[in-house]
């Protein structure tokens, strides 16, 4: 079992006469290891019986179709259904509130406790996504008495259009190739599963012989046609959690002896295949926790696989090329190293000699991986990574006479964080206000630059398929999913002459457009349209005057997918069709490098031979004094400049500081600090080096 912390006080339930286990009783309630005093832990598994009994749905690349409404077409889907008994001892619970009815959010970093039940909840820190935190309720056997215990156990998601939580990262699916390895989590990935969130519910029982769940609880799911059924009889506390939780914001769970179904019609439960996938034997993997955020009396048997055989894909054996993903980008940080993963086979060979699915690179070069699986060997395009190296910050340190604050500041191409010499975040930006300072400190700044991560886009060539010549006004249709530049594209005339391209939303709506001069053959066009995150845009290619631009027909499979950049979906004249741009180049900003550590001096000197400005310290007054916090300086200065302001208590601590613009001759200005707690202060001026200090007393 996982290792777990009491985060909330246990509580003692009323004790009941009649002999039961319920969650306020634990008269019958049964200990696993068979002693009177336990918690009561579930134990969710994974259903093979579920998926294999009729829970799965292949479609094909294209022209699959919309066949569940408003979940968008089923191309290159495989839909699952997945079902979860908790076969537990103990009920499955967790909950969004505490008993009081508050709720807990995380923003960032910072933990907001203690926030009202109902009502729309924004983070005071500014952070845009925050997550509720969750509870899992477990409950404890004393004798007969019942009590729990709630601990933090990850988080929620509301979904506005589904009206409740979804518990987040509850379930994975993945479609998987299986390997000489006994263990299903570690066979080569093929394909990821959309939906992993869910609203726990007691969806159905255990039931007995011949109902509608009949084996998918089982005393071992984890193998495929294995273990034994269980049903309601089994289980010594079943229906512990009450048999009736639902998708409720305070509330959610299953029961023991209960079970979960989200079936395959339902938006999200369906595997991404990806389109260079063969026809053949792979397995479906669900996994349930896969993080062990929960508490459980096995964390092993949370998975299950199932076969499927795969028939309506490309052939197997018809070479489809396999592809490199990076977990960063092309970009190579100096002292960092980035993962490439190809895609899922049976064997790989490297252009480096290694031969697992995921290789770590921290070296320049260009690398590509020949992969067997269904669709035979064949080998993918080179995947270029490179060196990049942000540049130092050009620093600027600041001196002072005796004591107060500092101003350092920055040079750089981008963003700059300072350190102190510990090596402590202590501020970002251009210019940094140390704080009151009485002897020099060295402080440290780095750079932070942005770098475009060069990607190309399939089909990287017209050698897909047949097509033609065409001179109508024609377009690609595809999603973007975060800002890019589409720098280029490649295009085949056949002749030369001018072609009119332009970038639209999925209105119609011009967002760029640029006419080209092609020669006759291939050439690559200069665009530099910068894209936006949008879904259904269009790259149109019009007012073409050559006697025709090359596209494929009946060849096309989409989608033409670069994973969190860009998917090509389809074309103006349908799904087969292929208009004319190729080997789409991308320019992507979601790489950074930092710089080493600049050091940078804030001196303070002892100012010795510097004498006080006499005339100045005789000008100064503050006025009224005592005071009730609010009171005027009065001064008089011989130039125009700036100074710094402070109000210290008497251990030195700065409570009030301010830069001003004083004038030549009089100035006055105003200090409000009726904040203040009554006492004894310094007002200090910071003026030509030298601090000017009056002692100041709020009533």
């Amino acid at each position: 079992m996982k290792n777990f912390y009491i985060s909330a006080a246990l509580v003692l339930a009323a004790f009941q006469t009649n002999a039961q286990c319920t969650t306020t009783n634990a008269t019958s309630c049964v200990c696993e290891d068979g002693t009177s005093n336990c918690l009561l832990l579930p134990d969710i598994t994974a259903s093979w019986k579920g998926i294999s009994n009729g829970g799965f749905i292949e479609y094909p690349q294209s022209n699959a179709g919309t066949n569940f409404s408003g979940q968008g077409p089923d191309d290159g889907r495989l839909r699952v259904t997945g079902s979860t008994p908790n076969i537990g001892h103990g009920a499955f619970t967790v909950r969004g509130q505490d008993d009081n009815g508050n709720r807990t959010f995380l923003c960032g970093n910072d933990t907001i406790f203690n926030v009202p039940s109902s009502g729309q909840f924004t983070c005071p820190n500014g952070y845009l996504n925050p997550k509720q935190l969750i509870t899992q309720r477990i409950y404890k056997k004393d004798g007969n008495a019942m009590s729990y215990i709630d601990r933090y156990a990850g988080s929620v998601t509301y979904h506005p259009s589904h009206g409740h939580n979804h518990v987040d990262d509850w379930a994975v699916m993945t479609l998987r190739i299986q390997t000489s390895d006994p263990n299903p989590l570690n066979w080569p990935i093929v394909g990821t599963g959309a939906k992993i969130g869910f609203c726990l519910m007691d969806y159905g029982q255990c039931g007995s012989s011949g109902t509608v769940y009949d084996g998918h609880c089982r005393d071992e799911n984890t193998v495929y046609m294995g273990g034994n059924a269980l049903y309601n009889v089994d289980f010594p506390n079943w229906g512990l959690g009450g048999g009736n939780y639902s998708c409720s914001v305070v509330e959610q769970g299953i029961s023991s002896g209960w079970l979960d179904v989200y079936g395959k019609h339902l938006d999200g439960m369906w595997i991404n295949i990806p389109a260079n996938t063969c026809n053949g034997d792979y397995y479906i993997v669900l996994e349930a926790d896969r993080n062990n955020i929960f508490l459980e009396e096995r964390d092993d048997n949370n998975f299950t696989a199932v076969p499927v055989t795969l028939t309506q894909q490309s052939p197997a054996g018809s070479g489809a090329q396999p592809t490199i993903s990076s977990d960063n980008s092309h970009n190579l940080c100096s002292g960092e190293s980035i993962t490439l993963t190809a895609t899922a086979g049976t064997s790989f060979l490297w252009s480096n000699g290694e031969t697992s699915q995921s290789i770590l690179v921290d070296q320049p070069g260009s690398y590509t991986c020949s992969v067997t699986n269904y669709c035979g060997t064949s080998t993918s395009e080179p995947f270029d990574v490179n060196v990049v190296a942000p540049t130092l910050p050009a620093l600027t340190g600041d001196t002072i006479c005796v004591s107060g604050t500092l101003t350092l500041t920055a040079n750089a191409s981008g963003t700059v964080s300072w350190y102190d010499s510990t090596g402590i975040l202590v501020g970002s930006g251009n210019t940094f206000v140390t704080p009151n300072l009485t002897s020099t400190t060295t402080y440290f700044a780095s750079n932070t630059d942005s770098f475009n991560d060069s990607l190309n886009a399939e089909p990287h060539t017209n050698g897909i398929g047949g097509g033609g010549y065409v001179t109508s006004d024609q377009y690609e249709i595809f999603n973007s999913r975060t800002p890019f530049t589409l720098k280029s594209v490649l295009l085949y005339s056949q002749s030369a002459g001018n072609v009119t391209i332009e970038l639209q939303d999925k209105n119609g709506l011009a967002l760029s457009t640029m006419t080209a001069t092609v020669p006759t053959g291939a050439s690559r066009v200069d665009l530099n349209f910068s894209v936006p995150q949008d879904s259904n845009l269009r790259l149109v290619g019009k007012s073409i005057t050559t006697t025709g631009l090359y596209r494929n027909n009946n060849s096309a499979i989409y989608p033409y997918d670069l994973p969190g950049v860009l998917e090509i979906t389809g074309a103006s004249a349908g799904a087969s069709y292929y208009y004319f741009f190729y080997d789409w180049e991308i320019l992507t900003s979601n790489s950074t490098c930092a710089s080493e550590l600049v050091p940078v001096n804030a001196v303070v000197q002892s100012c010795a031979g510097i004498g006080e400005n006499i005339p100045f310290q005789r000008s100064l007054k503050v006025a009224p004094n005592p005071n009730n916090g609010q009171f005027t300086v009065q001064f008089n200065t011989e130039h125009a400049g700036e100074m710094q302001v402070e109000i210290l208590n008497l251990i030195g601590q700065k409570v009030f500081g301010q830069q001003i613009n004083h004038q030549e001759g009089l100035n006055k200005i105003s200090v409000d600090g009726r904040s203040f707690a009554k006492g004894v202060y310094l007002f200090n001026i910071l003026f030509e080096g030298k601090n000017y200090t009056q002692r100041i007393v709020i009533e």
